[in-house]
């Protein structure tokens, strides 16, 4: 009721992950027989009939001239997650790949964000995980895309994450790429971090929350403020960035 309530008043883009289409830690060619007869297509099918975002779940929207960002899909192109890792090893799949770096690029807003699924800085916990960018298992493919985002000299380029149960603001100390996690809804339901590592987090907090984003005018130059939100709204992190 509380979810209704709030999209009553709230609009909101969907991004699909492994619960939102079948499974735990899904891929399209995934055995779980327990989930039998509902295979991934079926789900990512009632996935796409609930949430009726167009051709592909996978688009960028521009608000204004200061702010566009990026909804990516982390599903349906995936290879399987026990793959060994390599060039062929991915979670985006070419076209995505392809299509995220030119329209980034191609973008002349004051700033940047790529909204993801999951984790593409971290550091997550290595025991038990390897279905992100931050994980060992797809190495080959994150260290790719935030090298590439240092080679572009991305300043005004963020990420906000979803997926890990805490939250937090890293910065990758090989590219500078600042990775913010929203953590969970309910305090109830943070946990399984890693814990803090000072030297590329300037922020890590294990409670339930929210993450806000708010682009401004400050002093006649447009500048981004992070927040990371207790359950109750509360302020605990602020980032500012004045655009360049």
């Amino acid at each position: 009721p509380r979810h209704i309530a709030f999209h009553r008043h709230m609009p909101g883009y969907w991004e699909v992950d492994d619960h939102d289409s079948w499974v735990d830690d899904c891929w399209p060619t995934k055995s779980a027989p327990w989930m039998l007869p509902l295979r991934f297509e079926q789900g990512f099918a009632i996935y796409r009939e609930q949430v009726p975002i167009g051709r592909l779940t996978y688009r960028t929207v521009r608000w204004g001239r200061d702010l566009q960002i990026w909804l990516v899909e982390g599903r349906l192109y995936r290879s399987p997650n026990s793959m060994p890792d390599g060039p062929g090893k991915t979670i985006w799949g070419a076209d995505q790949l392809a299509w995220l770096k030119r329209t980034i690029l191609a973008s002349d807003a004051s700033f940047r964000v790529l909204v993801s699924p999951t984790p593409i800085v971290g550091p997550d916990r290595t025991r038990g995980k390897n279905d992100n960018h931050s994980n060992a298992a797809f190495a080959t493919e994150g260290n790719h895309f935030r090298n590439w985002t240092k080679q572009h000299g991305l300043t005004n380029f963020f990420v906000c994450c979803g997926d890990r149960h805490w939250q937090y603001l890293s910065v990758d100390p090989a590219t500078g790429l600042r990775e913010f996690s929203c953590g969970p809804a309910s305090d109830k339901h943070a946990g399984g971090t890693p814990g803090r590592n000072p030297k590329i987090q300037p922020f890590h907090r294990v409670k339930g929350g929210f993450l806000s984003v708010q682009v401004a005018q400050k002093g006649g130059r447009p500048a981004i403020l992070f927040r990371h939100h207790g359950v109750r709204g509360q302020v605990f992190n602020e980032y500012r960035q004045v655009a360049d």
